[in-house]
């Protein structure tokens, strides 16, 4: 039988401590699935990429790294505003998993709730790898190239995205 896992996260964007979660995991199963969640936001401050974009991130990153794609399985999955249904929810979007991969308190307590096994993992650089971070970086058009993978950072280089930044730290601000 498979060892599948499971991680949920926004990724927006994917960030050099994602990569290391991500090959941290992989040394204890035969396949990863990245549940990308919020995958219906796009476009906001919080949430400035769209499910597809996280997605080709996460797999340049992933590629970038030389991690095998062929244990890794992609998934964007909305949410839903009902805390008692979400893994089930999740759970009907995706394939079978064993082991749920998580820090957050509270998304451990439903996955444990649901009779999941969920492991801990430990925080890569969390002081300067938080995603929020890196989006504040992006908003003010500073490097943040530390903190991506370089094909990451490339594709976040392009006009396209400093306008989406520029527009939306401009809507968000006034």
């Amino acid at each position: 039988m498979i060892h599948r896992g499971l991680l949920v996260g926004r990724f927006q964007p994917p960030h050099l401590g994602h990569l290391e979660l991500i090959n941290h995991i992989l040394k204890d199963v035969d396949e990863l699935i990245i549940a990308v969640a919020a995958s219906q936001l796009s476009h906001s401050e919080k949430n400035p990429f769209t499910a597809g974009e996280r997605i080709t991130m996460i797999r340049m990153m992933l590629h970038n790294a030389n991690v095998d794609l062929s244990k890794i399985l992609i998934i964007p999955t909305n949410d839903i505003k009902d805390n008692s249904l979400w893994v089930s929810h999740l759970k009907r979007l995706i394939p079978s998993f064993s082991t749920f991969y998580s820090n957050n308190p509270f998304t451990r307590m439903l996955f444990e709730e649901a009779g999941i096994s969920v492991l801990s993992t430990p925080f890569f650089d969390r002081t300067n790898l938080q995603a929020s971070k890196v989006r504040q970086l992006l908003y003010e058009n500073l490097d943040a190239s530390k903190f991506l993978d370089d094909s990451v950072q490339t594709y976040l280089d392009h006009k396209y995205f400093k306008n989406r930044f520029k527009g939306i730290n401009e809507t968000d601000k006034t």
